[in-house]
């Protein structure tokens, strides 16, 4: 199932004569602009079948992201999944393995991920009106329950941790029950509204940093979720899951 696919990890030589002048620009500080960076930057790496494969004017263009990437260390080293990278690169140092994991039911992992999730809201006559951050939606179900019956509400910075950890948990249960495994446990280490500078309207994604536990109960259909990554912004580091045995 994982044929062709492979696990590379990338340290940006900041000290390599392509990268030391353009550190301010290939790792800014700016979080949201750094996740647009880091999508090009993954690119670079990309060698020219895979290029070619996933070309906007490709017809045969596969319906899918090219590869799933995670920055690491801000400014440092990225992960990414996905078709074999260069061989070589004046901006990285990659190192590269096969991804062959041999999932079984009953296997307990831990994970990291960083998810973009939403949920798709309808309209009126049944119309798909637009998506919305797990989150934010609710917050939002929240304060219209609160409103209806006259109750008091924290403020929202108050609720928006407990709000993402909670959202972000039931969504990832949903997916799970659908695709092979079990969510075990989570915790959400930071939650946050990142801004991608784009020409013309900027777009808003929160973004959840997520740790926890599952068991695989159906080890084909999770091997596929894994390979496919979570929840939406693939294109901007988001959906790759780190995984690892637990005892």
């Amino acid at each position: 199932m994982s044929a062709g696919v492979w696990f590379t990890r990338l340290t940006l030589k900041r000290e390599g004569a392509a990268v030391a002048q353009l550190v301010g620009e290939l790792a800014p500080s700016n979080a949201g602009a750094g996740m647009t960076v880091g999508h090009r930057l993954m690119w670079s790496v990309a060698t020219p079948d895979t290029c070619a494969a996933f070309d906007r004017d490709n017809p045969g263009r596969p319906d899918r992201a090219a590869f799933l990437w995670r920055e690491a260390e801000t400014g440092q080293k990225f992960y990414m999944l996905g078709p074999r990278p260069a061989d070589s690169s004046d901006f990285f140092l990659i190192e590269t393995k096969p991804f062959a994991p041999a999932f079984r039911p009953g296997d307990h992992l831990a994970f990291d991920l960083r998810l973009n999730a939403t949920v798709a809201r309808r309209g009126e006559a049944g119309r798909c009106s637009s998506r919305s951050d797990v989150t934010m939606d609710r917050m939002r179900a929240e304060e219209a329950a609160a409103k209806s019956v006259g109750a008091e509400i924290a403020g929202r910075a108050e609720r928006r941790l407990k709000a993402a950890e909670g959202a972000a948990a039931e969504w990832l249960s949903r997916v799970g029950k659908r695709d092979g495994f079990s969510l075990q446990g989570v915790k959400l280490d930071a939650y946050r509204v990142e801004t991608l500078p784009r020409s013309g309207r900027s777009a808003k994604i929160g973004v959840c940093d997520l740790r926890g536990a599952l068991e695989v109960t159906d080890d084909e259909r999770f091997l596929v979720r894994v390979l496919a990554g979570f929840g939406r912004a693939k294109a901007f580091g988001c959906g790759l899951m780190l995984l690892r045995r637990r005892p």
